[in-house]
């Protein structure tokens, strides 16, 4: 149990930095930019997961016990934004003088999503690691739920890389805009919890359909923010989202074009 429970919740954390990598290199190289920025994300989240794992239990006592859900919101709505500056100026291929504004602004979201998802994976294998009954059933979940969410991702750049251009273009702003309008929505549930924002009755109920319990519900919710029990102010965040990435995207080229 303890095995198979390592996997999904290594995969789980994996899988949302997975897709935003890939999306974003796979939009990098649509665009001609190249793959070089990424490297510049590795030292500051190594550096950046490190210190998270380290200061997390001070930071769970700030705020009056919120500040561990406040500084997850904060990081997911950063990440938007800079997804939301990303569309923008994908939008503008012409302003060659903005690339390394561009390139920036990648970086910043890719060492965001790694930070926080890298993370939670050090503090769960770190707290079983003294347990030898654990330990290997931990260790070897947790290699092989993040083997298999690097592969997914890997198999997502591909995929993406083999696509005409312009579709992949189109299809990585999708699901860039629809990811990070998930995590909005991921940010308002952590706000709830801890009474930062109000709670509501929920608009439907489709855990009979996908639990979030279930394993396809924690992909999904750590995919694309999925809530069985949505209320009307995270439905409302998660469509303000994709329609601010829609304009972000729509904008620029109307004002380009006239």
């Amino acid at each position: 149990m303890m095995l198979l429970n390592s996997v999904i919740l290594v995969l789980r954390e994996v899988l949302e930095a997975a897709f935003i990598v890939s999306l974003l290199l796979a939009l990098s190289q649509g665009l001609r930019q190249g793959a070089r920025w990424f490297a510049w994300t590795l030292p500051p989240a190594a550096m950046g997961t490190a210190l998270f794992a380290a200061i997390l239990d001070r930071l769970t006592e700030a705020l009056d016990g919120a500040g561990q859900e406040v500084t997850n919101a904060a990081i997911q709505v950063l990440v938007y934004l800079f997804v939301a500056a990303i569309v923008a100026m994908a939008a503008r291929v012409e302003a060659r003088p903005h690339w390394r504004l561009l390139q920036g602004l990648m970086a910043g979201a890719v060492t965001l999503s790694l930070v926080r998802e890298g993370a939670e994976i050090v503090i769960y294998i770190t707290g079983f690691a003294a347990d030898p009954a654990q330990r290997a059933a931990v260790f070897a979940g947790s290699a092989l739920g993040a083997g298999i969410g690097v592969s997914v991702g890997i198999l997502l750049y591909c995929a993406l890389r083999a696509m005409d251009p312009t579709r992949a273009l189109a299809l990585c702003l999708l699901l860039l805009g629809v990811i990070a309008s998930g995590m909005l929505m991921q940010a308002s549930m952590l706000l709830e919890q801890v009474d930062w924002l109000p709670s509501a009755t929920a608009v439907w109920d489709s855990s009979g359909l996908v639990s979030e319990r279930s394993i396809a519900g924690e992909l999904l919710y750590a995919v694309f923010g999925y809530e069985a029990t949505p209320s009307a102010l995270q439905l409302a965040l998660y469509l303000s989202g994709l329609a601010v990435m829609a304009l972000a995207w729509l904008a620029p080229r109307r004002l380009h074009s006239a």
